[in-house]
């Protein structure tokens, strides 16, 4: 009962805008996650946009099944509101090298917004994967505000405890922007 109050205490305490942090897979089950994202928001004269620029990011997860996990992050932006949202993610197909997962969200920056994102995976060895995917923000302003970027993902798993990883969000509709995002992960079992 504790772990899982700390879950929904911790979880309501920390997503990322546009789902910076795609990770190709679900989380163990029972196992925590803890990271840090440092990321550049690449400002195309998006309206309605101030807060562009270097932005960091706190988030964390839990493994509820083998294809079932929850994330929470917060994003501290160094020219703007502060970023906060949850979200879950499903791994939806897996073979041994590859990996289709959905996620979706809700988060808050400075008006509420519902995230949804696809993503596919292909692994060569153990250690390495590549990501790609579509995701989507709405964010419910004055008016609906939809977003679209095209995640491209590389990551590293580091002795079972770390996931290392670099992306670019790749901007496809006029409201969004480029993002690039570095980061590390550390899985706690």
């Amino acid at each position: 009962m504790k772990r899982l109050l700390f879950l929904i205490l911790f979880s309501t305490s920390l997503t990322l805008y546009a789902q910076v942090v795609n990770f190709p897979k679900t989380l163990p089950q029972r196992a925590w996650s803890v990271g840090l994202s440092p990321a550049y928001h690449i400002d195309r004269d998006v309206v309605v946009f101030d807060a562009g620029g270097a932005s960091v990011a706190l988030n964390g997860g839990y493994g509820i099944l083998y294809s079932l996990d929850v994330n929470a992050r917060y994003m501290y932006f160094f020219n703007g509101a502060d970023y906060i949202g949850i979200d879950a993610q499903y791994l939806i197909y897996e073979t041994r090298k590859s990996y289709v997962s959905a996620i979706a969200g809700l988060h808050y920056w400075d008006v509420f917004g519902f995230d949804l994102s696809g993503f596919y995976t292909y692994s060569p060895r153990y250690e390495f994967s590549f990501s790609v995917g579509l995701d989507m923000d709405l964010s419910f302003a004055e008016d609906i505000n939809p977003r679209f970027w095209i995640p491209l993902n590389v990551g590293y798993i580091l002795n079972e405890m770390m996931f290392l990883y670099a992306e670019y969000n790749l901007p496809v509709s006029d409201l969004s922007w480029g993002i690039v995002a570095l980061g590390i992960n550390v899985i706690l079992r």
